[in-house]
């Protein structure tokens, strides 16, 4: 049976991707508990919502609150102690242990600012565009906003997309591959191709996959939230060029690395050639897994997007998936320049666990160093562990020892994502 959604409670941000190509994240700290609260009192009104659009807007903002955040608008013991670990503790205290983070991107060596690895940052206000004009705008009256509260802005990052919208910094196309929530109304026939999962996997107060509900206490803190896991990863896009050049066969080698073509198209279905009319056919360019590829000949068994997701048909690792929200930050590298490490992409990651979503995909399929019978490799584009990639070709496999580190982590924090109401109630509340 499918469960009603009660989009007007959820923010929009979780049920569809709006696909602007513009963005900003605005973190904040609180100073004092009272002003903070009235500025979520304010903040609710603008905040999108899930419900059905009439017209696409303009703009639209969504808002996330951090552990740290909720305690310092004096939310009670018994409410902060409802949330789970991995939120109380935040990701800096588990990026090693939980993540699998190692060496460059481990917390001590993260940007300053936002001040992430000191737990500095409890809010996030996150605004998407169409136009430059109308993010600036927004943004602007946010910032304002917040000042007049009291609030610290504590740092912000711009990111937007690159060229034809869907492409990241290496020029591969990206975000092709999402789930949808049960019960969203998308699961229409373009969708019909991916996962329709239990909206309990994502959403706060409804069943999962196993039945099982996730909430908070008091109730009208969880209904309708999640969480969301905010990441910067800066691409070293001059080391990826490098050494694609300089390996034979090196634009194919490059496909099987990342697991598809520049134009999506995945390897596991174009073996041995960018095919661009299969990545521009929406069903056609998802419906695939490697049953029948197992020993990794057409797809490398330790092949990026082989390791994000799997695609092996068990049923637990539906409870796996993520809902991908994110863009690219900073210009593209000319041809030929030196990398200046200013671009990447903003990952936003959304769960209603993220213990065993966010955290198990990262460390055990993202980092690990042993995978589906590979030893002393972790994932060749962004993990941090063994820096070898093994192409099961015929006649025999091509091992690839210490390859450079394409993707680095520059910070990320754990946030709230509360409904609509859960907003209301934290604002309106002065005696918890």
């Amino acid at each position: 049976m499918t469960q009603t959604l009660e989009r007007h409670d959820i923010q929009g941000l979780v049920l569809r991707a709006y696909r602007m190509p513009k963005a900003a994240y605005l973190f904040f700290r609180f100073t004092a508990a009272a002003p903070a609260r009235a500025w979520l009192g304010v903040t609710a009104d603008p905040l999108t919502t899930a419900a059905e659009w009439d017209d696409k807007p303009e703009w639209c903002a969504n808002l996330g609150l951090t552990h740290v955040g909720l305690a310092a608008l004096g939310l009670p013991p018994a409410s902060l102690a409802s949330f789970p670990d991995d939120v109380r503790e935040g990701m800096a205290a588990r990026a090693a242990s939980r993540l699998g983070d190692t060496g460059e991107n481990l917390p001590v060596h993260w940007e300053a600012e936002p001040p992430f690895a000191t737990q500095g940052v409890h809010a996030v206000v996150l605004v998407s565009a169409h136009k430059q004009r109308v993010l600036d705008d927004q943004v602007a009256a946010f910032v304002q906003n917040a000042a007049a509260h009291g609030l610290e802005r504590v740092g912000e990052q711009r990111a937007a997309a690159l060229g034809d919208g869907d492409r990241e910094h290496f020029g591969y196309r990206d975000g092709i591959s999402q789930p949808t929530v049960r019960g969203s109304g998308l699961e229409d026939a373009q969708h019909a191709d991916r996962l329709a999962v239990a909206p309990g996997e994502f959403v706060l107060g409804y069943p999962d996959e196993l039945g099982n509900r996730r909430t908070l206490a008091p109730e009208v803190l969880g209904r309708n939230g999640t969480y969301a896991v905010y990441r910067k990863l800066r691409q070293n896009v001059g080391a990826f060029r490098a050494w694609v050049g300089r390996q034979a066969d090196g634009d194919l080698l490059a496909a099987k690395l990342m697991g598809r073509w520049p134009s999506g198209a995945p390897v596991a279905l174009a073996a041995t050639a960018d095919d661009p009319a299969l990545a521009a056919d929406p069903l056609a360019v998802n419906r695939f897994d490697y049953e029948a590829d197992r020993s990794g000949l057409a797809c490398p068994r330790g092949a990026h997007v082989r390791r994000a997701r799997p695609r092996d048909g068990n049923p637990v690792n539906r409870g796996r998936l993520l809902l991908r929200r994110g863009l690219p930050y900073g210009d593209p590298l000319p041809d030929g320049a030196p990398d200046d490490g200013a671009r990447g992409l903003v990952g936003f990651f959304l769960n209603a666990s993220i213990e065993l979503q966010f955290e198990f995909v990262q460390r055990k399929w993202i980092n690990e160093a042993q995978f589906d019978g590979l030893h002393d490799e972790s994932d060749p584009v962004t993990g941090s562990a063994g820096r070898d990639f093994t192409w099961q070709g015929k006649p025999i496999p091509r091992r690839f020892a210490d390859l450079p580190r394409f993707v680095t982590v520059r910070g990320g924090e754990y946030f709230f994502v509360p409904g609509i109401a859960a907003v209301r109630y934290l604002a309106e509340t002065s005696d918890f």
